[in-house]
């Protein structure tokens, strides 16, 4: 019972982070979303047999050609099912490879994906993180198609334990991202922005703060990203969180200077 509710206070949590992170990402073009399987072909109807009566008088023929074989049944059912089998799982590998090369606008591609896309994404992202295991984008997007599939079955009302358990497992594929690039931005990012939504807890708290901390100072050493206002919202909410008023306001007045048109930055400062 214990495991049970920890699960379910663990996926409240990093839902609501998961949707507050994947709602600021509205920059790219979505992506076409994937056509829906194509029916089986029904059967064909049975045609009907007329039996017709026996002539009283059978004259035998003999033939040196021989009769026609009958016509193999057509398989035409099957074939169509591999072929859209197959069309499915091609779709797939495009939509993955799109989600791996994306640097904008992914919150949109997952949000077109239903949960059985989004499924079929997972488990396609973690044979590919078998096959190339130093390849830190394959982790980090897995980590971003689980939060997507914890976001769908919280607003479905599914089950809580499996909520609780996809939303761990995205935390440790942000982690696994981490142990093989620890500069890994968007790893970064999203790992320690949702641990805001954990509940209180000092030494996670501190945590999230130094990591946030930490991502700023890399930031300094990249070129600007408009994305980068995202990290100074998230540790000065962090601040307050813990309680550290004067911390929070000298980090938005350092972000005011760098990203004075940002609107949530510009919400922060109006208390909103």
């Amino acid at each position: 019972m214990k495991k049970s509710l920890f699960l379910i206070i663990i996926a409240a949590a990093v839902v609501t982070g998961a949707i507050v992170y994947l709602n600021k990402q509205k920059t790219s073009k979505p992506y076409a979303p994937v056509t829906e399987t194509a029916p089986a072909p029904s059967e064909p109807k049975t045609q009907e047999v007329i039996s017709t009566p026996k002539p009283e008088t059978v004259t035998a023929v003999v033939s040196t050609n021989p009769a026609p074989a009958p016509a193999p049944a057509a398989a035409a059912a099957p074939a169509a099912v591999e072929n859209n089998s197959n069309d499915v799982t091609n779709s797939i590998h495009k939509i993955v490879d799109a989600l791996l090369t994306a640097r904008h606008g992914k919150h949109e591609m997952f949000q077109q994906l239903s949960k059985d896309q989004l499924e079929a994404v997972i488990a396609d992202l973690q044979q590919r993180a078998i096959a190339d295991p130093k390849n830190a984008e394959i982790p980090t997007t897995l980590g971003e198609a689980q939060l997507n599939l914890v976001r769908q079955l919280h607003e479905s009302g599914g089950d809580q334990d499996q909520v609780g358990i996809l939303a761990m497992q995205a935390d440790q594929s942000f982690n696994a991202a981490l142990k093989i690039d620890p500069k890994n931005w968007e790893a970064q990012f999203v790992k320690a922005s949702t641990m805001f939504y954990w509940p209180p807890n000092d030494a996670r708290d501190n945590e999230a703060a130094q990591m946030l901390a930490n991502l700023i100072d890399q930031q300094d050493t990249m070129a600007t990203q408009p994305e980068f206002a995202m990290t100074y919202a998230a540790l000065i909410k962090q601040y307050q969180k813990m309680g550290k008023q004067d911390e929070a306001a000298a980090t938005l007045k350092l972000a005011l200077q760098k990203f004075p048109a940002d609107p949530g930055l510009r919400q922060l400062a109006t208390g909103q």
